[in-house]
């Protein structure tokens, strides 16, 4: 047989009951027979073995001997293979015959070849790699087989060897390293070699960064997971010492403890007994929580001097501030129950009508804010009854400062804090994530972030001309959350007349990064048309507009926009700096307001100086919906929180409330100023059952909402179906809407 006609090593171990085991035994050849000159031909061949040397590359690499001096007395059933070798060498009726495509075979599973004999695979057993078994076999009668025996060579084979070689080569070759599992170490000592090559490093890394070798080209922004580096070394704390102290107590003390009850306390289901001087300290201190404090008697002082000493105590204006409020809730208690919802109207009244009328609860108005325009206000994110208004000065008056008061729906009559500045607000926002903190915006182009929790001005942040350039009024300022650049804390953005939108950062220097500058509009943009000026000659004084409108984006963080003065608004993005992604004209003059639908974000709408209101929808440059009631224009305009078709917007002196799912040529319900002056903001509360007003004499009106409509279940689908409502003559524009998918 052909060493070819071997089956593979996968078949050949499947039928090998273990693989680990390398002792043969032949139980049909008879019993085990050992000879005496079988272990003295072993031993004269490991002498001769050890004669022998193995040099590579004039190096000795002659492996040692598998078995120990010590354990040759030792008289073992178990040979080595090269033993095994000798025995068959110097028998007369063996021969060891091995192919050499098989010679690994013969090293690894030491298998015995033996001519003219026969065996079958179920009676080779393998046991050990490390125990050769050599047995003596009786001949016995010669069975032909069909087919021979997949597990010895023909002994005709010429590629046999039947004595031992020469030389032998053998290659030691080195293994491939794999590592299961590594911790490198995230930390080194500094006093070894180690820890003063990474000081090194560390300060290269600060040179080449921030330092003066720094080519001003790094971003500051990671761009691999935080890696959080642990301590290698543990820390023992050793326990506190405890020691045991003893009282003395007789029998009479504890006579007289226990015969006064009055100095017992029950705390927790527990009896606790207090001494006389402990209880007497006790109920002094709560005695003087319900008491003034004494005052100071001061010989040179007269009463008055002491009454207006006490006057500005911290203590004597939070009780008289207490007091104020008491007072005011007997003249407000209807109104006020009534705006924290307390009162509200029947559903099942069978007088009901949906007719969106308006009632005044109350005004905000005081001396120091009559005859200032409200320039802007904003409820507080953390408590829903406390507003900010922010007042300016109106050109040519007399008063050029700035006031800002603090309102609480708690007294309507007088503002929670009175705060005066050098020059008039333009504008203001509450912080979401510190809602103590209010970031104003002023005309001379300065920016603050004062502490209202104080009574007093009290500044956190302020900028300097050093760190911020803007010198002309900011119109919009707001708190945005930050993202993974700035640690994902707020940051403040705002746009002045200049045209340019400024990013300051919370932090020591309150440093101001210009991201965004606007350039007027040359040709003709997607939108609305423009009228056309009949001067021949139109060379503008500035090349940038004024930035009126600063919006984000509520789903997309990074793409914000921008309203200018030309009517145009603009979409950007944080990470393109100084040029804007895309633009079209919105108004034929200022634009006012802007404002994403709370219900379906793909839908916003805008006012401005051209009479009208329009809804728009992202990515089309074209209005889907236009309100207009009078020649003059639109100064604010707002979405219901609570009702997606719903809008409330100022002109001139009236209130509008559209309902667009009603009708969209004329307003719902109009309601005029009490006042008749000027109104120039408009905001629905968080609730969306009362509508806030200010107007340019310096008051804010608080109307409550009645005969609204009941908002629909879903907000959504109504507010489309108003959309396409009002689309019905427009095919191709409702063609185009219906392409951005969802909802429409």
């Amino acid at each position: 047989m052909k060493t070819g006609d071997f089956e593979s090593p996968q078949r050949t171990s499947s039928r090998i009951p273990s693989v680990t085991s390398s002792r043969i035994k032949l139980g049909a050849f008879g019993r085990v027979r050992k000879t005496g000159c079988e272990r003295n031909v072993a031993s004269a061949l490991l002498q001769q073995r050890q004669a022998f040397r193995v040099i590579h590359e004039n190096v000795d690499v002659t492996p040692k001997p598998l078995v120990h001096a010590a354990f040759s007395t030792i008289d073992e059933n178990q040979t080595t293979a090269l033993e095994t070798i000798g025995l068959f060498q110097t028998g007369s009726a063996s021969q060891l015959m091995t192919s050499p495509s098989r010679v690994s075979g013969l090293r690894t599973s030491s298998s015995i070849l033996l001519k003219s004999f026969s065996i079958t695979s179920d009676d080779l057993q393998m046991e050990s790699l490390l125990s050769t078994q050599i047995c003596e076999f009786v001949p016995t009668e010669e069975v032909e087989e069909a087919a021979p025996s997949p597990f010895f060579l023909p002994s005709d084979d010429s590629a046999i060897f039947a004595t031992r070689p020469e030389a032998v080569t053998i290659t030691l070759r080195e293994t491939q390293t794999f590592f299961v599992f590594e911790m490198p170490q995230m930390t080194e000592d500094l006093q070894t070699p180690e820890g003063q090559a990474i000081v090194r490093e560390n300060e290269n890394y600060e040179y080449v960064t921030v330092g003066p070798g720094s080519d001003r080209k790094l971003l500051n922004v990671e761009t691999q997971t935080i890696r959080v580096l642990t301590k290698s070394r543990g820390t023992y704390c050793g326990l506190r010492l405890r020691k045991n102290q003893g009282m003395f107590v007789n029998n009479w003390v504890i006579h007289d403890t226990y015969a006064a009850p009055e100095l017992m306390i029950e705390k927790n289901g527990r009896m606790i007994v207090h001494t006389k001087e402990s209880m007497w300290r006790m109920r002094e201190a709560q005695e003087l929580r319900y008491k003034l404090p004494e005052p100071e008697t001061v010989p040179d002082q007269s009463p008055e001097e002491q009454l207006s000493r006490i006057c500005r105590e911290t203590g004597f204006l939070d009780a008289a501030c207490v007091m104020e409020r008491i007072i005011a809730n007997n003249v407000f208690a209807e109104a006020q129950k009534r705006f924290t919802g307390l009162i509200k109207r029947d559903p099942c009244d069978l007088n009901l009508e949906f007719d969106y009328r308006l009632d005044l609860l109350w005004t905000f108005a005081c001396e120091i804010a009559h005859d200032r325009p409200v320039t802007a206000f904003c409820w507080s994110p953390a408590n829903a009854s406390v507003l900010a208004v922010a007042y300016g000065a109106k050109t040519g008056a007399d008063k050029i400062d700035g006031v800002l008061l603090i309102w609480s729906a708690k007294n309507p009559s007088q503002p929670g804090r009175e705060y005066t500045f050098d020059s008039p607000l333009s504008d203001m926002n509450w912080s979401a994530e510190r809602p103590n903190l209010l970031a104003i915006g002023f005309y001379d182009g300065s920016l603050k972030v004062i502490d209202v929790s104080a009574k007093e001005v009290n500044v956190i942040r302020q900028s300097h001309r050093e760190t911020s350039a803007a010198c002309s009024p900011h119109w919009q300022v707001q708190w945005w959350s930050g993202d993974e650049q700035f640690d994902y804390q707020e940051q403040i953005y705002t746009s002045d007349q200049d045209g340019r939108i400024y990013c300051y950062r919370l932090s020591e220097d309150f440093f101001a990064t210009e991201i965004m500058r606007l350039y007027r509009i040359e040709g003709k943009l997607a939108g609305v048309s423009r009228t056309d000026h009949c001067v021949a000659y139109d060379v503008p004084i500035s090349r940038q507009p004024g930035a009126l409108i600063l919006r984000r984006h509520p789903i997309v963080s990074n793409v914000y926009f921008v309203g200018s003065d030309e009517g145009c608004v603009y979409r950007c993005s944080t990470n393109y700096l100084r040029q804007h992604i895309d633009s079209f004209l919105a108004h034929d003059g200022p634009i006012y307001s802007f404002e994403f639908s709370p219900f379906c974000q793909k839908l916003f709408l805008t006012c401005g100086a051209d009479w009208c209101i329009r809804v728009w929808a992202e990515s089309i440059a074209e209005p889907l919906i236009t309100l207009s009631t009078a020649m003059a224009c639109v100064r604010n305009a707002c979405w219901s929180p609570t009702c997606s078709t719903i809008i409330a917007s100022v002109v001139n002196d009236q209130i509008c409330v559209w309902d667009i799912y009603r009708k969209t040529h004329t307003p719902t319900s109009v309601t005029v100023s009490p006042n008749g002056a000027r109104l120039i903001a408009v905001d629905f509360t968080a609730n969306g059952n009362q509508l806030v007003i200010a107007d340019v004499e310096g008051t804010v009106y608080v109307y409550n909402l009645e005969g609204m409509p009941f908002p629909p279940y879903d907000q959504t689908k109504i507010l489309i179906e108003a959309i396409h409502k009002a689309l019905a003559t427009k095919p191709e524009l409702l063609r185009k809407l219906k392409k951005l998918g969802p909802p429409f």
